[in-house]
C-alpha cells in the first residue's frame, strides 16, 4: 500500500455503539447498541452518506446486521436487511419501506451474527444465524430449517463460504465448518487460544479470523495457517478483508478493529501498514470493493469513513477535529492513571507539555455555538491556567466539558525512576511494565506505570480492563508499593492525587483524600505483607475462591486470605406472606362480580355474608400465621384451605384478565397452606394446577391464570403472578407437589413472566416480585430441588435483564441484591460455561455500576457490595491471576 487512509467523512446518528457495519447498493447499513438499524445513502455532492432510514423494532441491542441483494433468497425476492439482537429475535425488514416483514424467533439468547446461503447445485438457499445459546440456526420460509449443534461455548461469528459451507467461531476456542446449506459438521479447527470472535473472506486465499487471544489468523480453505498477524494489544473484535483497487495500493488487504481502541491494516503475510487511533473500540468493519475504502463502526456511536485515495480524503477540519478528541482523551486517561494534581495542569512548571499541536483558546471562546455536533475546543481557564477539552453538543445546544489536559510527569536524569532504563509498551515509555497472566494458556497482560503513579488508580485501571474482581485491588495495591517503593511524590512536586470532576475520593474505598498525598493501603485482616518479589495472587499459598493450598510458594509474595461467599450460593426460599385488606379485597371481587355475565358469576349465596367466598377469605390470615410460625414444621400444621375453597378460587382465576389480580392475591396465599391435604396439595393436583407448558393454558387453573395474567397490560397482575409463582417454588410443608410442578414448569413459565421486570409497566413492586421470584428458583438450583440442567442459563439471563431494568439500586436495595445473589447462585451451578456466557452478557458491567453505587452506603448497601463481590468471586474462579516482574 502506496499511502494512508484518510478520514473522509463521519456517520453520525446512532446514540450508542454501532456494532455492525455493511456496505451494499443502498449504501451503508449500520445497527447499534441503540437498538435501531439505519441506512445511509449515498450523498454524490458531499462524497458522504446521509442517513435515509431508521428501523425500529428491536427491544435490545441489535450487534448484526446483513444486506440480501434482490433475487439471492427466494423468501425475499425483492431483497432484504436482516438484524440479530440481543433480544434473542432476527428480523427481516423491507429495504424500500422499512417495514418489518418477519420476526424469525428460536434462540434462547443474543444473537450475536448473520448469514446468507447461496442458491447452488440444487441446494436452497437461507439465512443463518449464530447465538450465545452455542447453536447456529437454518432459517427457510420464516422457519428454523435446521439447528447446528456441537459448539462447546456462545457461537459469536460466521462466514458463509462461496461453496454453501457455513463456518462458525466460538467461545470454546474453534471454528466449526458445516456441510453446504446447514449440513452436519465436516470439521473442527483448533483456531486460538480464546475465543474467535470474527470472520471474514480473503479474497484468492481464504479466510481469517479474529480473537480474544488479540491475534488475526489467516487460513487456507481447507483450514491450515498462512499467517498470524500479531500486533494489537486487546481483544480483537472484528476482521474485514478486500481486493484493493489499484487507487488503493492494489493487492489483498485486511483490517482489524480490537478493543485498544484502534484498527489495523495488514498484508495477509503479516506486514502491518497502518495503524489508526479511535476514540473508543471497534466493533465492526467493512470495506467498499469498488473504492477499497475502509468503514469502522465505533463505540462513540459513530460510523467513520476512510478513504483509500487520499484525493478522497475529507475536509481538514474533520481530520483535525478527531485528532483533538484523541489528544484530549489520551490526556483525561494519563491524568486518571497518574493522579496527577493541580500542579501537572495547564502549563505547570516541570511537566512534559501539552500533548503536541493543541489550540489552546480563551475562555471567550465558549460564548460561540460550535459549528457542529463533536466539535472540540480547548480552554485555558484565566484564574488557575487550567486547561480543559468542551465538546460542542447541538442536540443541547452548549459546549460540554470532557475533561482537564494535563502535562505528562517529567522524567529523571537517565531516563526512568532512579536512572532505571525506561520500558516500552502501547507506544509509551514507562518506568515500570509487569506481566499479569490472566488464565492458562493465555498471553499475559501488561501493568504499566510510572514512578509517581497513584497505586490505588493503576490497580484500579487494571482491574476494570481485565474485568476482574474488585478486591483484587488491595493485593494489586500492596505488590505495587513492595516493587516500586510506593507513591514518591513531595510537597514540593506539587503532583497529588486529582479527580477531573474535583476532589480525590478513593475509587475502592469511597473515602475522601486528606491533604494531597496518597493514603497507605488498608490491610485486610490475615494479609502478609511481604518483601519485594512477585505476587502471586492464585498461583501459591492460599486459594482466594477455596481456601485450600497451593502449591510452593514464594517468601516473598503475598497472598490473597481467601474469600468466603457470604450471600453464595442461596439455599433460603422467601415467601410473600402479607394478607391483604380482607374487607377491600372482597369489596372488588363482588364489583368485579357485577360486571360480569352467568356462568362466569359467582352467585347470591357464595356472595351473601358468611358464605363460602367470606368463608375463604377469612382463612387467609391463618394460612400466613402458619406459614411464618417458627415453632413447628408447616407440614405439622392443619389444613387450612379446603377442596370447595380451591373450587370457589378456580371459578375466580377463570375471569378476564382485567378482573384476575384479587384471584391471583388469594391464590398467592393458598399456596402457602402446607398442611397434609391443604391448599397448596389441593392447588397441585393437575386439573387445577394445569399446563404450564401449554401453548394456552386451561382458564380457571394456575397455569391459565399466570398466562392471562403475563399477557395482559395490568401492573397489578404481573406483580401478583409474580409473587404466586414465587410461592408456589416456595410451597412449605406438604407442597412438594406444588413446588415440583412450578419448577418442571419453569422454563415455559420464565419465558411469560421475566419479561414483565423490565416491561412498560414494570414498578419496583413488580420488580422486587419478579427479583424474589428468580431468587426463590436459585434457591431450589441451590438446594437440588431443580433437575432442569438448562434452568440455571436461562435464570441467570433474566436475572441480567431485571438488574439492567433497576434505575437505581439505592432506591431499590432488596431487588438489586436478590437479583445478584439469584445471578450468583446459577452460575456456581453453571460453572466455567455459565460463567463465560455471564461475561458475555456484560454481567462485569452491571454488578460494578451497582457497587460504585453502594460504596460509602449504609447496611443496604454493604449487603449489596457484598453481594456483588460474591458474583465477581463466582466468575473468577475460572480465571486465575499471577503477576511478576519483567
Amino acid at each position: 500500500m502506496g499511502t494512508e487512509f484518510k478520514l473522509r467523512s463521519e456517520l453520525r446518528g446512532h446514540d450508542e455503539d454501532v456494532r455492525g457495519v455493511v456496505v451494499c447498493p443502498l449504501g451503508v447499513v449500520t445497527c447499534s447498541r441503540d437498538k435501531t438499524v439505519k441506512v445511509w445513502a449515498p450523498d454524490e455532492a458531499t462524497g458522504s452518506y446521509n442517513l435515509a432510514q431508521t428501523l425500529v423494532g428491536h427491544t435490545d441491542f441489535v450487534v448484526a446486521v446483513l444486506y440480501v441483494p434482490p433475487g439471492a433468497n427466494e423468501d425475499y425476492p425483492a431483497g432484504a436487511i436482516v438484524s440479530g439482537s440481543r433480544d434473542k429475535t432476527v428480523r427481516v425488514w423491507d429495504p424500500q419501506t422499512a417495514a418489518c416483514v418477519a420476526v424469525l424467533s428460536g434462540h434462547e439468547y443474543q444473537v450475536t451474527a448473520l448469514g446468507l446461503l447461496p442458491k447452488a447445485d440444487g441446494q436452497a438457499g437461507g439465512l443463518v444465524s449464530a447465538s450465545l445459546d452455542k447453536t447456529v440456526r437454518v432459517w427457510r420460509d420464516g422457519k428454523c430449517a435446521a439447528t447446528l449443534t456441537g459448539h462447546e461455548g456462545p457461537v459469536l461469528c460466521l462466514l458463509v463460504l462461496p461453496g454453501g459451507e457455513i463456518l462458525s467461531g466460538s467461545g470454546d476456542t474453534t471454528v466449526k465448518m458445516w456441510a453446504p446449506g446447514g449440513g452436519p459438521c465436516i470439521h473442527t479447527i483448533k483456531a486460538h487460544t480464546d475465543t474467535v470472535r470474527g470472520m471474514c473472506l480473503v479474497p484468492g486465499l481464504g479466510f481469517a479470523t479474529a480473537s480474544h487471544d488479540m491475534s488475526v489468523k489467516v487460513w487456507d480453505s481447507t483450514g491450515g495457517v498462512l499467517a498470524e498477524l500479531v500486533g494489537h494489544t486487546a481483544i480483537v473484535y472484528c476482521v474485514a478483508a478486500v481486493d484493493a483497487p489499484a487507487a488503493a495500493g492494489g493487492g489483498v488487504l485486511l483490517a482489524s478493529g480490537s478493543e485498544d481502541n484502534s484498527v489495523k491494516l495488514w498484508r495477509p503475510n503479516g506486514d502491518c501498514l497502518q495503524t489508526i487511533e479511535h476514540p473508543g473500540c471497534i466493533w465492526a468493519l467493512d470495506f467498499a470493493a469498488d473504492t477499497g475504502d475502509m468503514l469502522s463502526g465505533c463505540s462513540d456511536a459513530v460510523t467513520r469513513v476512510w478513504a483509500a485515495d487520499p484525493a478522497r480524503a475529507g475536509a481538514a477540519e474533520l481530520a483535525d477535529g478527531l485528532a483533538a478528541l484523541l489528544a484530549a482523551r489520551k490526556a483525561e486517561k494519563e491524568a486518571a492513571a497518574a493522579g496527577g494534581g493541580e500542579g501537572a495542569a495547564g502549563g505547570g512548571g516541570g511537566g512534559g507539555g501539552l500533548p503536541p499541536g493543541l489550540k489552546v483558546e480563551e475562555e471567550h471562546a465558549l460564548s460561540q455555538p460550535g459549528a457542529k455536533d463533536g466539535e472540540n475546543k480547548f480552554i485555558r481557564n484565566s484564574a488557575t491556567g487550567e486547561v480543559a477539552a468542551y465538546s460542542w453538543d447541538s442536540k443541547a445546544f452548549q459546549w460540554e466539558k470532557i475533561g482537564v489536559v494535563v502535562e505528562g510527569p517529567a522524567a529523571g536524569a537517565g531516563g526512568g525512576a532512579g536512572g532505571r532504563a525506561k520500558k516500552f509498551h502501547g507506544g509509551k515509555e514507562w518506568d515500570y511494565v509487569f506481566d499479569v497472566d490472566i488464565a492458562e494458556g493465555l498471553p499475559p497482560r501488561k501493568l504499566a506505570m510510572n514512578e509517581g503513579d497513584n497505586e490505588y488508580l493503576v490497580a484500579g485501571r487494571f482491574i476494570e480492563e481485565n474485568e476482574l474482581p474488585p478486591y483484587f485491588a488491595e493485593q494489586i495495591v500492596q505488590f505495587i508499593i513492595q516493587n516500586t517503593g510506593g507513591t514518591k511524590k513531595t510537597a514540593a512536586s506539587g503532583a497529588g492525587p486529582m479527580d477531573v470532576t474535583g476532589g480525590f475520593c478513593d475509587p475502592f474505598t469511597g473515602g475522601a483524600g486528606a491533604g494531597g498525598g496518597s493514603r497507605p493501603p488498608p490491610q485486610r485482616p490475615g494479609f502478609q505483607a511481604g518483601g519485594a518479589g512477585p505476587m502471586d495472587i492464585t498461583g501459591g499459598g492460599a486459594d482466594p475462591f477455596t481456601g485450600g493450598g497451593g502449591g510452593a510458594s514464594s517468601s516473598k509474595g503475598g497472598s490473597l486470605p481467601a474469600h468466603s461467599l457470604t450471600h453464595v450460593p442461596c439455599h433460603t426460599y422467601l415467601t410473600f406472606d402479607n394478607v391483604p385488606n380482607l374487607e377491600a379485597l372482597g369489596r372488588k371481587i363482588r364489583e368485579f362480580n357485577g360486571a360480569l355475565a352467568a356462568p362466569q358469576q359467582l352467585t347470591e349465596p357464595e356472595l351473601a355474608p358468611g358464605g363460602p367466598l367470606e368463608a375463604l377469605l377469612a382463612k387467609l390470615p391463618k394460612v400466613a400465621a402458619a406459614a411464618t410460625s417458627p415453632a413447628s414444621s408447616a407440614a405439622a400444621q392443619p389444613a387450612l384451605i379446603a377442596a370447595a375453597d380451591v373450587a370457589l378460587l378456580r371459578r375466580l382465576l377463570a375471569w378476564p384478565a382485567d378482573k384476575l389480580f384479587p384471584a391471583l392475591d388469594v391464590a398467592r396465599l393458598a399456596a402457602l397452606d402446607g398442611g397434609a391435604g391443604g391448599g397448596a396439595e389441593l392447588l397441585a393436583a393437575p386439573e387445577v394446577a394445569g399446563g404450564l407448558a401449554d401453548a394456552q393454558p386451561t382458564p380457571g387453573t394456575l397455569a391459565g391464570a399466570l398466562a392471562a395474567a403475563a399477557a395482559s397490560s395490568l401492573a397489578a397482575n404481573h406483580q401478583l403472578a409474580l409473587r404466586l409463582a414465587a410461592n408456589a417454588v416456595a410451597a412449605p410443608g406438604g407442597g412438594a407437589r406444588l413446588r415440583s410442578w412450578a419448577l418442571a414448569g419453569s422454563s415455559p413459565l420464565l419465558d411469560r413472566l421475566a419479561p414483565l421486570a423490565a416491561g412498560s409497566a414494570a414498578n419496583k413492586a413488580v420488580r422486587l416480585s419478579a427479583a424474589t421470584y428468580l431468587g426463590n428458583l436459585a434457591a431450589a438450583v441451590g438446594l437440588g430441588h431443580a433437575q432442569d440442567p438448562d434452568l440455571p442459563l436461562q435464570a441467570l439471563s433474566a436475572c441480567l435483564e431485571l438488574l439492567s431494568a433497576v434505575p437505581n439500586p439505592l432506591e431499590e436495595p432488596d431487588t438489586a441484591f436478590r437479583g445478584l445473589v439469584a445471578a450468583g447462585t446459577m452460575l456456581v451451578a453453571g460453572g466455567t460455561d455459565l460463567c463465560q456466557i455471564a461475561k458475555d452478557l456484560d454481567i462485569i458491567d452491571r454488578i460494578h455500576a451497582i457497587m460504585t453505587a453502594a460504596r460509602g452506603g449504609g447496611v443496604a448497601e454493604q449487603k449489596l457490595l457484598q453481594a456483588g463481590i460474591d458474583v465477581s468471586a463466582v466468575i473468577a474462579r475460572s480465571t486465575g491471576v499471577k503477576v511478576e516482574d519483567k
